[in-house]
């Protein structure tokens, strides 16, 4: 029995959300790293949040298959898509779909501002570090002129 359009949306839809939320708590758990310097833990969180992006990435052809199955070559970026998908499951399933659709779109926004929470705080990290190279390089120099002089 084929899968109906409204089912078929809503699972793909199920899917990112949880990808979403999955990919959130990575980011809360980056910025813990990032805040107790242990950067073996961030790497492979970095790698963790890698393998979740490609995941969204492969979900994100699967809404090609809606478009087919609507007719149509724009994809779900587009509103021909979301007026096709409206008229093709009805205002109620349409209405469902849409609130998933709302739910996603605030996840994404306050990932997206934790993200550069994250962004922040790493080129913080990282100014911090060049400049201890720096005391650093500069310690080595003075001591080689120290022990040149001598």
């Amino acid at each position: 029995m084929p899968v109906k359009l409204e089912d078929l949306v809503a699972g793909l839809l199920r899917q990112e959300l949880d990808l979403y939320r999955l990919l959130r708590s990575r980011i809360d758990a980056e910025l813990e790293a990032i805040d107790g310097d242990d950067m073996d833990l961030l790497m492979s969180i970095l790698q963790e949040k890698q393998s979740i992006i490609s995941r969204q990435e492969l979900l994100m052809e699967r809404w090609g298959d809606v478009s087919s199955e609507l007719g149509i070559s724009e994809g779900r970026d587009e509103p021909v898509f979301w007026k096709a998908l409206a008229s093709a499951v009805g205002e109620r399933g349409y209405e469902g779909l849409i609130s998933r659709v709302r739910e996603i779109q605030d996840l994404v926004s306050a990932s997206i501002d934790f993200e550069n929470v994250a962004q922040e705080k790493m080129a913080g990290k990282l100014s911090e570090l060049r400049s201890r190279m720096s005391r650093v390089a500069n310690g080595k120099k003075a001591v080689r002129g120290y022990m040149g002089s001598i």
